[in-house]
């Protein structure tokens, strides 16, 4: 069972080597064919669909490059209270599978546990957003034929075959916003092969592929796309980042003289200048970005309802932020996630860390870490629990 992505199958050297560069095949070491099977069983793929409200474009199906309308597989239901619904109906969506559509499900991470803390883990790892998408196809027929998409891709295969072309770039780094679109992939694949279960692989961002399943068997894996972080993206940032400038925030000098707008420009160029030129502007950017990076949504009743927690040192807590940010001052350490900031004595730095590498900890746990007390960290978890970036559990 594979729990540390990077670690056990990309390995470390992957955002240094392969990110946005080159695709990597990754076959299952022999005997480890089942390295994914935990994460989405056929049975578990049926619970989703029969017991989740889902419709498109979350879940959709679609069969040579187009998307299947859902007056063909779905019930428009009407309810007293609750929104209309295009409802799936199973029998009406297996028909449409038989006769060569590709099932797809986005998103399938903030359903089904098992592929939500892999991606947790994932995006810590890789230092980005990363989101999850199923897909189900039965027959040769090309569900979105050649095409790339706008962000590297690591494929996951949990079940059957499935039989990839890989093309390469015909634009470097295209984006989902842009200038121009390449619209033509290239006339032959610079490599075919076919992905089974356990097999792991990634595509860059821009890269032509297609793929089909193996005629007979029926295939599903996992598509993780992972945000990009480009140079457009970091000085849009910056622009944000700047407007703590008061010569940034003040009107143009529309009416001033040539040469007043020229000494404009160049006050405007020095300080630019010496913001991109600064060297942690990267790191800068990245934390930023770590620390408005969404908390996975948790509920924690029956205990997040008491007006704090108990101090049971049985209780269990996790940070739901994907990638706290920690500082360390001489006197204080500071935790930063879900766009919000806690300044806490040094002394309780053990507690903190501990809480940002993701993993669970009961409250007993943590407070054995530092010289607080089951009450203090009890107190202490309230307050992240308050703020939507930590969950809490009455261990079973």
């Amino acid at each position: 069972m594979i729990t540390d992505l990077v670690g056990q199958v990309l390995g470390e050297d992957f955002l240094a080597r392969h990110l946005g560069r080159t695709h990597t095949l990754h076959r299952a070491p022999d005997g480890q064919e089942d390295r994914f099977a935990h994460l989405l069983t056929w049975q578990a793929l049926n619970t989703l669909l029969g017991t989740h409200r889902l419709e498109p474009p979350r879940l959709r199906l679609a069969k040579d490059s187009d998307t299947i309308p859902t007056h063909l597989y779905c019930e428009h239901r009407t309810f007293r209270r609750m929104p209309p619904w295009n409802a799936p109906l199973a029998h009406l969506v297996a028909e449409q599978l038989r006769n060569g559509a590709t099932l797809v499900l986005d998103a399938i991470e903030e359903m089904h546990p098992p592929i939500g803390d892999l991606l947790h883990a994932l995006s810590r790892d890789l230092r980005t957003g990363v989101q999850a998408n199923a897909y189900a196809s039965w027959t040769s027929t090309e569900g979105f034929g050649t095409h790339w998409d706008d962000h590297d891709v690591i494929v996951l295969h949990i079940s059957g075959a499935k039989r990839w072309r890989i093309y390469g770039p015909t634009r470097p780094s295209p984006m989902y916003r842009d200038t121009a679109f390449a619209d033509t992939p290239p006339d032959k694949p610079i490599e075919e092969f076919t992905l089974r279960a356990g097999d792991v692989l990634h595509i860059p961002r821009g890269w032509w592929h297609a793929a089909a399943a193996s005629e007979g068997q029926p295939s599903l894996h996992l598509s993780c796309g992972l945000t990009t972080h480009t140079g457009i993206d970091l000085l849009d940032w910056l622009v944000d980042d700047l407007r703590g400038q008061d010569l940034l925030r003040a009107d143009l000098p529309r009416t001033l003289s040539t040469r007043e707008q020229a000494r404009w420009r160049h006050k405007v160029g020095e300080i630019v200048t010496e913001r991109l030129n600064a060297p942690e502007l990267i790191d800068d950017y990245l934390a930023a970005r770590d620390i408005a990076d969404r908390p996975a949504a948790a509920f924690s009743l029956p205990l997040a309802v008491h007006p704090t927690l108990p101090p049971d040192p049985h209780i269990d807590v996790r940070l739901t932020a994907p990638r706290p940010v920690v500082t360390t001052e001489a006197e204080t350490v500071q935790l930063e996630a879900g766009r919000k900031r806690w300044i806490l004595a040094r002394a309780a730095e053990p507690l903190v860390q501990a809480l940002a590498s993701g993993r669970q900890a009961s409250i007993g746990e943590l407070a054995a870490l530092t010289c607080l007390t089951p009450e203090q960290v009890a107190e202490m978890a309230t307050e992240l629990l308050r703020a939507g970036v930590l969950e809490a559990q009455e261990r079973s």
